[in-house]
C-alpha cells in the first residue's frame, strides 16, 4: 500500500482502511499518494547559505527619490506647519520612515517636463538667480536631516539661448557644460549644498563629446569629486564606454531608467557601479508597494544594480495630472494639510533603515525556491541586513516595463550564516505583509528577535511579504498624529500675489500658493 498505509482488499476490489466504515478507492489512495510527496517536498526547508568567506559582492550605493521630471513637488512648499516638516521627516529622517539615501533633483529648464515647468536657474545668457524654485529649498531639507544624503542634478530641458535657439544642447557643448557646472557651484555658493553627482539630458541622445566636455570643465573648477551618471535612459552607453578610454574615465555610474530589474552584459563588463536612476513611477496603492518591493531586491539579484531611485519622491502635484500619485507617499491638498504616508514608504524602510551606502552586498544573494528574492548586506563590521520578499505577480506590478509571468507560494526556507557570521546568536526582525483579501495589510511591525541555532534560522514565509533581518537595534517607525482630514480647494479664495517683500529662499514658499506653471517660467 502507498507510503506505508495498511490496507486490505475488499471483495468488490475496494481497499479499505482499517477501522469501522472507512473505504477509499484505489484512485483515490493515488490521489493522497501525490498529495502526501507534494507536502513532504514543499512543506521541507529549503536551504540558502550567506557566506562572507569567499569575498563580497558589490558596493551598496543607497535608495532614493526623485524630484521633478517635472514640477512633482510643486504643492509641498505650500504646505503650513507642522504638516510640511512632518512630510520632510517620513521621506528624509533617519529610522523615522524612508529614511532616504539619495535625493535626485531636476536642473529646471523653464521647459514643461511632465507634470509642469520647473524654472531654469539661467533664463539667459548673463542671467543668474540661485533662488528660483523650490529644489534649494528641498536639498536643504533633506540634507538638514541626513548630512550624509547623495545630492544629484539631471536636466530635462535647457533653456533656448544654450544652444543658441536650437532645441539640442550638444552642438555648444562648452556652452551646455558652463551652464551645467553653473548650477552646481551656485548650490554651493549660495546654499552650501555640495552636489555629488550629475547627469547629462533626461532619456535623450547621449553625446559623448559633450560628456568629455563635462568632465573636463568639472575639473577644471576644482570639482573633480563630482561623478557623471549616464546617459539616463537604456543601458546603450556600456558599448561606448568599452571602446572608448576617455569617455571610460569621464562616466563614473552606468544609470538606466525602468530596466525591469535587468542589465545587459556590456555594462557588467564596464566594471562600474550600475544603478536603476529613475525608477517605479507607479501608483502609490498596495500594488505599487508591491512593486516597490521586488524591484528594490530584484535590481541587485538580477542586475547588480547598486542604487535605485524612485520617480518620484513625493506626489504633491494634482492627481488630475499625468502619473497622478506615483510617488512613494501623497501630499496633493496643502490647503487642507491632509498627507498620507503610502506603502512604498514603509517597503523602503526595510532597506534604507538597516543599511547605508558604503555597505557590501554578499554574493551569496539569489532567489527562493518558491519564488521571491533575498539579498544580505554588510558594514564589514560584523553587522548584517537580510532583506525577503515574496511579492506575487499580479500584486507586485510596476507601470512600465511589462511583467514576465512567475509564480511565488508559501514555503520554508532555512538560511545558514557561514563564514564571518556564523557566531551570530539573535537577529532583529521586521515584517511586511499585503493582504489584498481583506485589505489589513501590515507594515514595517517590529516582531520579535529570532534566535539562531548554529548559525542557522528557519522562516515560514508566505505569500506578499518582507521580512528584514538585522543585526541593528536601531529600527523604528516614526508616527506623528494623524494629519487634518482631506477636503477639496475652498470655493471662495483669494490671494494678492504680492511676492516682492519676500527675499531669498523664503520667496518661493509663498509665491503663487496652489499654482503649477506648465508652461514657461514664472520668475
Amino acid at each position: 500500500a502507498p507510503i506505508g498505509i495498511v490496507s486490505a482488499l475488499s471483495p468488490a476490489g475496494e481497499t479499505v482502511l482499517p477501522g469501522p466504515d472507512r473505504r477509499m478507492h484505489f484512485r483515490d489512495f493515488i490521489i493522497l499518494f501525490f498529495y502526501v510527496c507534494h507536502c513532504l517536498y514543499s512543506c521541507a526547508a529549503q536551504s540558502y547559505v550567506l557566506d562572507d568567506k569567499y569575498g563580497l559582492g558589490r558596493t551598496f550605493d543607497g535608495i532614493g527619490g526623485l524630484s521633478g521630471g517635472g514640477a512633482t513637488s510643486r504643492l509641498l512648499v505650500n504646505y503650513p506647519e507642522p504638516y510640511r516638516s512632518q512630510i520632510l521627516d517620513y521621506l528624509f529622517k533617519p529610522n523615522f520612515g524612508a529614511s532616504l539615501h539619495i535625493l535626485k533633483v531636476e536642473i529646471g529648464g523653464d521647459a514643461q517636463t511632465t507634470d509642469g515647468t520647473e524654472s531654469s536657474h539661467m533664463h539667459y545668457k548673463d542671467d543668474e538667480n540661485y533662488f528660483r524654485g523650490y529644489e534649494w529649498w528641498l536639498m536643504k531639507e533633506a540634507k538638514k536631516r541626513n548630512p550624509n544624503i547623495t545630492l544629484i542634478g539631471l536636466p530635462w530641458a535647457f533653456p533656448g539661448w544654450v544652444g543658441s535657439g536650437k532645441n539640442w544642447p550638444y552642438d555648444f557643448p562648452d556652452i551646455t557644460a558652463y551652464y551645467v557646472v553653473s548650477w552646481i557651484i551656485g548650490a554651493k555658493q549660495y546654499h552650501d549644498l555640495d552636489i555629488n553627482y550629475v547627469g547629462i539630458w533626461n532619456e535623450r541622445k547621449f553625446d559623448t563629446k559633450y560628456i568629455k566636455v563635462l568632465r573636463e570643465t568639472l575639473n577644471r573648477v576644482g570639482l573633480n569629486k563630482v561623478g557623471i551618471i549616464a546617459a539616463d535612459g537604456d543601458w546603450g552607453i556600456s558599448n561606448a564606454v568599452l571602446v572608448d578610454v576617455y569617455l571610460n574615465d569621464a562616466v563614473q555610474i552606468i544609470g538606466a531608467h525602468y530596466p525591469g530589474t535587468l542589465t545587459v552584459s556590456e555594462a557588467l563588463m564596464s566594471d562600474k557601479q550600475l544603478w536603476s536612476s529613475e525608477d517605479y513611477s507607479t501608483f502609490n496603492d498596495d500594488v505599487g508597494g508591491g512593486c516597490w518591493a521586488r524591484i528594490l531586491n530584484q535590481n541587485y539579484v538580477n542586475g547588480r544594480m547598486t542604487a535605485t531611485i524612485s520617480w518620484n519622491l513625493i506626489a504633491s502635484y494634482y492627481e488630475e495630472l499625468p502619473f497622478g500619485r506615483d510617488g512613494l507617499m501623497t501630499a496633493e491638498e496643502p490647503w487642507s494639510g491632509n498627507y498620507v504616508v503610502e506603502s512604498p514608504i514603509w517597503i523602503t524602510a526595510h532597506t534604507t533603515q538597516f543599511t547605508q551606502p558604503g555597505w557590501t552586498y554578499l554574493q551569496t544573494v539569489g532567489h527562493l525556491l518558491n519564488g521571491g528574492s533575498y539579498v544580505a548586506l554588510t558594514d564589514g563590521l560584523g553587522n548584517l541586513t537580510i532583506v525577503i520578499e515574496t511579492m506575487t505577480h499580479d500584486h507586485s506590478v510596476c507601470i512600465r516595463p511589462p511583467l514576465p509571468a512567475f509564480n511565488v507560494s508559501a514555503q520554508n526556507a532555512t538560511f545558514n550564516l557561514k563564514g564571518s557570521f556564523s557566531s551570530l546568536e539573535m537577529l532583529q526582525v521586521w515584517y511586511s505583509r499585503f493582504d489584498f483579501k481583506t485589505n489589513k495589510s501590515k507594515f514595517f511591525q517590529k516582531l520579535e528577535p529570532i534566535k539562531l541555532s548554529r548559525g542557522s534560522f528557519t522562516l515560514n514565509l508566505n505569500v506578499d511579504e518582507v521580512y528584514t533581518l538585522t543585526t541593528l537595534k536601531t529600527g523604528n517607525k516614526g508616527t506623528y498624529p494623524k494629519p487634518p482630514d482631506s477636503a477639496p480647494f475652498p470655493k471662495q479664495y483669494k490671494d494678492n500675489f504680492n511676492v516682492r517683500k519676500y527675499r531669498s529662499s523664503i520667496c518661493i514658499l509663498h509665491h503663487l500658493k496652489y499654482l503649477k506653471n506648465y508652461s514657461t517660467h514664472i520668475i
